[in-house]
């Protein structure tokens, strides 16, 4: 969904298991709210291709089908997702600049931790991934148990983190 912030910038609000992919540096991508999920963020500097997306679970294998539909939903199959579609846009990925935040532990519960803090388990699988991948992230603000909001300018490729206490910063 895009929505006006002025005449100059334009947000673009990525849900639940969606991905945008621009080369125009007036947009504003952003995920509000993130959690348990992932935001995972790329920009090239050359090309100035720029993109989010938002995972939600780790594992598309547990899916029930699901990935066949919306891979992006899944950090295994999402992170593929978005490799084609900033390569088709003109990014290479040896020059691209990725970085993710989230993985919030937001269910805490005697004796169900393990099985419930899917914020832990969507950061292991993203640095699984993007490791098998061969991509470096260079930068993150995972675990812990507050939201984040995550904003990337395509722009400059910043990405701007709020907390819900908050703390605003760069990542």
């Amino acid at each position: 969904m895009i929505q006006s912030v002025g005449e100059e910038q334009a947000t673009v609000v990525i849900g639940l298991g969606e991905m945008h992919v621009t080369e125009d540096p007036s947009i504003v991508l952003i995920c509000y709210g993130i959690g348990s999920c992932i935001a995972f963020t790329a920009f090239d500097p050359v090309s100035r291709v720029t993109g989010m997306a938002h995972f939600v679970l780790p594992d598309s294998t547990q899916g029930n089908g699901v990935a066949a539909r919306n891979p992006v939903r899944f950090v295994d199959t999402g992170v593929r997702q978005m490799l084609g579609a900033l390569e088709a846009a003109g990014a290479l990925k040896s020059r691209t600049i990725f970085k993710m935040a989230g993985g919030a532990r937001m269910v805490v519960a005697a004796g169900l931790a393990s099985k419930l803090n899917i914020g832990e388990r969507n950061v292991e699988s993203a640095r699984v991934v993007t490791a098998s991948a061969g991509i470096r992230v260079r930068g993150e603000d995972v675990g812990g148990t507050h939201g984040r909001t995550v904003r990337v300018f395509a722009a400059t490729g910043k990405v701007a983190v709020s907390t819900v206490g908050g703390t605003s910063y760069e990542l």
